[in-house]
């Protein structure tokens, strides 16, 4: 019995066998299936961009002679965006062939290069490794025609005018020539690009001296030649030398090779947009500030244009935007003739808004902030203007339960506006309260009731901060004076002479910039360069120390040029 038993068991236990092996098998699968999801081990992930090895012919080679050049790299390469990222100085007249095949990099072309010159190859930031994408910047190969290699250099900053905040991406020209206006007519002798700092390096160049400049090459022709081109430029000749790393840091430009780009000053103004926003209101967009000259030709309505006692123009603070408001009459259709210096355009709108029959009876007014500085003019908003600035309007105050008269006129500076004439308490709380019906409008409209709190500052929670000029340079220079927040945002603008203090007071609690602009011919703005007449733009200085304003305190600076 035993050994049939036996015999009967043997074939059971390689079922069973069989079974765990294929369960075992599955698991296997299942888990090296979970295992490929994740990032498999191996070591980090390569973040160095591609090394030359060597070049064909070398780099730095002299009596070059052929038309192309190969450079062999540690690892398999692509290239991106070689149109644009590529550099060559002296410029070639027709773009060469750039082929990344393997590790190899090859680049033709077909010009004839200029005898014993020195040609610089910038590939900019082109060359990527195949596999991680990883950049090579700023790599340079260069040859000569000649017996020399040429290795001078010159390296500086290119800034923007007025903000003096760094210009990347822009081209940087030098030229041997000395004739005037030279880079309008001809590409120039040596080019370089900023980089995203606004720093440009020459190296590789003859020794000697060069006009400078630095363009927005809209058309990429390497020749200023568009009037909307943005452009920077020195009035005096450089000159080339040799930076010696243990005096000036490889990045490091000296202080005096900046140039200060501008873009053009359009001389001919545009009307950007012209809209009707209510049926009283139309309002003018142009493409900068208007001037004296600016005049309205109306066709319909019949006005008679700026002088027209039916109409109020408010101008913005840039004098580029203007609100036209019809006092009496809707706007439901308008035709009239814009005329400024270069400009003569007609405007036709027609409202298509249904124009009321009959006037609503009553306006809203609008509750204003309820935090006010002491100093400033508490303003409450009306949907239309009071132009009459003699109206007087009586409303309450009521304070600590006591009730106080206090006036309201419109304001002399934007009609839109109601101001309480009454200096407010400072340190004090109170509620305004604005009878309806007692303000009228030229629409016959009256007011609706408003109430509402106001809370007044004091004259403690400000500081102050006093300059003094002392320039010794420029004896009879004017100043225009630009206080700025920490994030540059332009907050008071004040002018100066020379030798004179001046006060800019109830400043909130914080850290301030000023802004020193040297207004060489007294107009009261910063005025652009002009390339054709060498006239660079007005100089522009941060004053070198921030202004920590702290309240209840004054703080006086000098500033000595």
């Amino acid at each position: 019995m035993s050994k049939m038993r036996n015999k009967f068991r043997f074939p059971e236990m390689i079922k069973i066998f069989a079974s765990k092996i294929i369960i075992c098998g599955v698991l296997a699968i299942m888990f090296f299936s979970c295992a490929q999801i994740g990032t498999p081990s191996g070591g980090q992930f390569d973040r160095t961009p591609p090394k030359s090895k060597f070049s064909k012919p070398p780099h730095n080679s002299t009596n070059f002679q052929g038309k192309s050049f190969e450079i062999v790299f540690d690892e398999y390469i692509s290239t991106e965006n070689t149109s644009e990222e590529i550099i060559i100085s002296p410029p070639l007249k027709n773009k060469p062939v750039v082929k990344a095949h393997l590790k190899t990099l090859k680049v033709s072309w077909t010009d004839t290069l200029e005898e014993n010159t020195t040609y610089i190859f910038d590939f900019g930031s082109s060359i990527i490794d195949y596999t991680e994408g990883n950049r090579l910047n700023n790599f340079v190969y260069s040859f000569s025609t000649g017996n020399v290699i040429d290795t001078f250099e010159y390296k500086g900053e290119v800034l923007e005018a007025y903000s003096l905040k760094p210009m990347a991406k822009r081209d940087v020209m030098l030229y041997k020539s000395e004739e005037k206006d030279i880079a309008k007519k001809e590409k120039p002798s040596y080019i370089t690009r900023t980089d995203s700092n606004g720093n440009y390096h020459f190296q590789n160049i003859a020794q000697g001296t060069y006009q400078i400049l630095a363009l927005d090459d809209k058309n990429q022709n390497l020749i200023y030649d568009l009037s909307n081109e943005g452009i920077a430029f020195e009035k005096e000749r450089v000159e080339s030398t040799i930076y010696k790393l243990d005096t000036l840091p490889k990045t490091k430009a000296p202080k005096n090779n900046l140039l200060y780009f501008f873009e053009p000053k359009d001389s001919l103004i545009s009307l950007s947009s012209s809209k009707l926003i209510s049926n009283y209101r139309m309002q003018l967009v142009f493409s900068k500030s208007t001037t004296d000259s600016l005049n309205f030709v109306f066709e319909y309505p019949k006005f008679s244009g700026l002088q027209d006692k039916d109409l109020y123009f408010h101008y913005s603070k840039a004098k580029d935007t203007i609100d036209i408001w019809s006092l009496k009459q809707p706007l439901d259709s308008i035709k009239m003739v814009v005329i400024e210096k270069g400009l003569k355009e007609v405007v036709e709108l027609f409202n298509l808004r249904k124009i009321e029959d009959k006037i609503k009876d009553t306006f809203f007014l609008k509750t204003p902030a309820l935090n006010q500085a002491f100093f400033e003019k508490c303003l409450i908003e009306m949907p239309f203007p009071i132009i009459d600035t003699s109206s007087v309007f009586q409303a309450q105050r009521i304070s600590n339960e006591d009730t106080f008269a206090i006036h309201l006129k419109p304001s002399s500076i934007f009609p839109l506006y109601l101001e309480i004439e009454e200096k407010l308490p400072q340190n004090s709380k109170q509620i305004i309260i604005i009878p309806q019906g007692i303000i009228k409008n030229s629409l016959n409209q009256t007011n609706d009731s408003l109430s509402f709190s106001l809370q007044i500052d004091s004259e403690s929670d400000y500081g102050n901060f006093f300059f003094n000029i002392d320039d010794t340079i420029n004896e009879k220079m004017s100043y225009m004076l630009i206080l700025e927040d920490s994030q540059g945002k332009e907050l008071n603008k004040l002018f100066s002479n020379n030798k004179e203090r001046i006060a800019f007071s109830n400043l909130k609690e914080g850290s301030y910039k000023l802004r020193i602009i040297l207004d060489l011919n007294n107009n009261k703005e910063w005025d652009y360069g002009d390339y054709s007449k060498m006239l660079l733009p007005e100089e522009i200085i941060y004053f070198p120390k921030p202004i920590n304003i702290r309240k209840n305190w004054d703080l006086e600076e000098t500033w000595h040029n």
